[in-house]
C-alpha cells in the first residue's frame, strides 16, 4: 500500500512539473459542458475544429493529348496520368474506340493493365500504332496518347541485341545466336543466306527465323543476310556482318626441302591470323634473326601472309628441321619444314585415260640428279601394293633441279590408287600421297587408241620394269626438264 502511494505521488509531481514547464493549465472536469471554453481571450466564440467538409476538385490531366514513339519489337507503357483522382473514379482504357482494358481488367491478350493505371503493350509491331485514350469517370475526362511504331519491318537480333545492317565481332569458340524478327502484318518466309549463298536450317529454324552459331570458326566470318518473303515484290531485308578473332592458320606445301651443299635454300610458310599476327623463324629452338647465313622476307601469296626463311651457303650444319612460329593475342601455331639432300615429296601433276591404258605424270625437286624411282599400285579393297622398281641407267647433270616422272600402264577396270618416291644420290624421299583414279569397263572404249608418248625435244633417260597379273607395265621414263623453271611447284 505504501508503494502505491509513492507511485502516484510520483506521477502526480510529474503532472505538475510538465504544467509548469509547458504554462498551461489542466482541463477543467467540465470543459465539455463549457460553452465559454474555446471562447478567445476577446470574449469572441471561436470555431470549432471539426466543421462541415469542403468538396475535392474534380481529376483532371496536365495534358490532354501525347505523342509516344516506339520501334518494332520494344515494350511500351502508356500512362494515365490524372491528378486528383479520387477511390470512387473508375478508368477505361480504350484504342481508337475499341475498349481494351476497364479498370485492372485487361481485355485483349496485347495489353496488360497496371496496379497505376497504365497499360503495358510487350513487343510492339505496326499493328499496333494507334490512338490510345483513358476516361476517368464518372467525370468522363480523357487523356489521349497516339502511339507511333516507327523502324525497320524487318530486323536482325544477335543474343537479344538489335544489329540490322552493323557488323559484330566473334572469338573463336564462341556460341551465339541469330534472330530475324518481320515487323509486318501478313505471315513472312524468313530465309537466311550467307555469303549470297542460300542456308540449308531446320524447318524449325526456318519458323523461328532463328540460326545457331556453334563453336564458331574462322569459316564462320561473312555476310548473314535475312529476307522476310511476304509475297511482295519488295519485301523486308538485312544483313549483319559477322567478323571473327581466331588463332593463326599455319601451313606449308613444301615440309621437305632439297638442297645442296654450297648453294641456298628458300623455305616457305604461309599463314591466316585474326587478329594480326607476327611470324618468326626457330631452328634447335633458337630464334633465327638476320645474317649473313639467313635472310628472312615478308610478302602476300594468293591472299595469304607468307614468310620465307633463306638459307644461305648451305653445309651440314644447316640441315635439320625448321620451325615456322606464328603468333597472335590469341594463340601460337607452328608448321615444321625439313631440309636435306634427299629428294622432295613427289607431287602429283596430272594422268590421262585412254580406256584400260593410263599415263600418270609426278614432279620432283632434287639438285641432285636421280637414280631410281619406285612406283606403287593396287585396286581398291587391296591390302598390299604393287611395286615397280626403277633402276638409274643415265645421269642428268642439268640445273634446273626439277624432274618429271611419267608411268604408263594397262590396268583392269576399277578404282585404282598410286604413289611413288624417288632416290638421289644422297637418299629416298617420301611416298608421295596416294593418287586415285578409275578406270571404267573395257567395252566402253576403243582398245585400239594409243596413248601419247612424251614429246621428243624432252632429253630421256629409259628404265625398265616388270608387271604382275592385274596390269601390265608398257612404259616408265624419268626425264629432266632443261626448260621447267617456269613450272615450279609454287605453293
Amino acid at each position: 500500500m505504501r508503494n502505491l502511494t509513492w507511485l502516484l505521488f510520483l506521477y502526480l509531481s510529474m503532472g505538475i512539473l510538465y504544467k509548469d514547464r509547458c504554462n498551461a493549465s489542466p482541463l477543467p472536469e467540465d470543459y465539455q459542458e463549457d460553452e465559454d471554453y474555446y471562447d478567445d481571450d476577446d470574449g469572441e466564440q471561436g470555431t470549432s475544429s471539426i466543421g462541415p467538409s469542403v468538396p475535392s476538385s474534380p481529376p483532371y490531366f496536365e495534358q490532354t493529348d501525347i505523342l509516344l514513339n516506339a520501334k518494332p519489337g520494344d515494350d511500351v507503357i502508356i500512362n494515365c496520368d490524372v491528378r486528383n483522382y479520387q477511390i470512387s473514379n473508375a478508368v477505361m482504357w480504350y484504342k481508337n474506340s475499341n475498349i481494351v482494358a476497364n479498370g485492372q481488367n485487361a481485355l485483349t491478350n496485347r495489353v496488360e493493365s497496371m496496379k497505376n493505371n497504365s497499360i503495358k503493350i510487350q513487343s510492339v509491331t505496326l499493328e499496333d500504332a494507334d490512338d490510345y485514350y483513358c476516361v476517368v469517370l464518372p467525370q468522363n475526362v480523357r487523356q489521349h496518347t497516339k502511339l507511333q511504331v516507327v523502324g525497320a519491318r524487318l530486323s536482325i537480333f544477335c543474343d537479344g541485341r538489335d544489329v540490322t545492317d552493323r557488323s559484330q565481332t566473334f572469338k573463336q569458340g564462341d556460341n551465339h545466336k541469330l534472330e530475324c524478327r518481320t515487323n509486318l502484318p501478313n505471315k513472312t518466309d524468313i530465309k537466311w543466306s550467307f555469303n549470297g549463298q542460300r542456308l540449308d536450317i531446320s524447318s524449325s529454324e526456318a519458323e523461328s527465323g532463328v540460326i545457331v552459331l556453334e563453336n564458331i570458326e574462322e569459316d564462320d566470318a561473312g555476310v548473314y543476310q535475312c529476307l522476310g518473303d511476304d509475297g511482295s515484290r519488295d519485301p523486308p531485308h538485312g544483313m549483319v556482318s559477322i567478323e571473327v578473332h581466331y588463332s593463326p592458320n599455319v601451313w606449308t606445301h613444301r615440309h621437305h626441302v632439297n638442297a645442296q651443299a654450297g648453294g641456298n635454300a628458300d623455305l616457305h610458310c604461309d599463314y591466316r591470323a585474326n587478329p594480326i599476327a607476327s611470324s618468326f623463324w626457330l631452328k634447335n629452338d633458337k630464334v633465327l634473326n638476320l645474317s649473313e647465313k639467313y635472310k628472312i622476307i615478308s610478302s602476300t601469296h594468293k591472299g595469304h601472309n607468307r614468310t620465307t626463311l633463306i638459307v644461305k651457303d648451305i653445309n651440314d650444319n644447316d640441315l635439320g628441321e625448321y620451325r615456322c612460329t606464328v603468333d597472335n593475342v590469341i594463340d601460337s601455331k607452328q608448321a615444321r619444314v625439313q631440309l636435306s639432300y634427299n629428294p622432295e615429296t613427289p607431287q602429283f601433276e596430272d594422268k590421262k585415260i585412254d580406256g584400260s591404258q593410263v599415263t600418270l605424270h609426278w614432279l620432283v625437286r632434287s639438285q641432285q640428279p636421280l637414280s631410281e624411282a619406285v612406283l606403287d599400285y593396287k585396286l581398291s579393297g587391296s591390302y598390299t601394293w604393287s611395286t615397280v622398281s626403277v633402276i638409274h641407267t643415265q645421269r642428268h647433270n642439268e640445273t634446273s633441279g626439277i624432274w618429271k616422272i611419267s608411268h604408263q600402264m594397262e590396268l583392269t577396270p576399277g578404282n585404282w590408287h598410286a604413289r611413288v618416291k624417288t632416290k638421289n644420290t644422297k637418299g629416298w624421299s617420301n611416298f608421295s600421297p596416294s593418287h586415285d583414279f578409275v578406270i571404267q569397263d573395257l567395252d566402253d572404249y576403243n582398245d585400239n587408241s594409243d596413248s601419247d608418248l612424251p614429246p621428243d625435244d624432252l632429253m630421256r633417260a629409259g628404265f625398265g620394269g616388270g608387271g604382275n597379273g592385274a596390269s601390265m607395265l608398257r612404259h616408265t621414263i624419268i626425264y629432266l626438264l632443261p626448260g621447267l623453271l617456269t613450272m615450279l611447284l609454287r605453293h
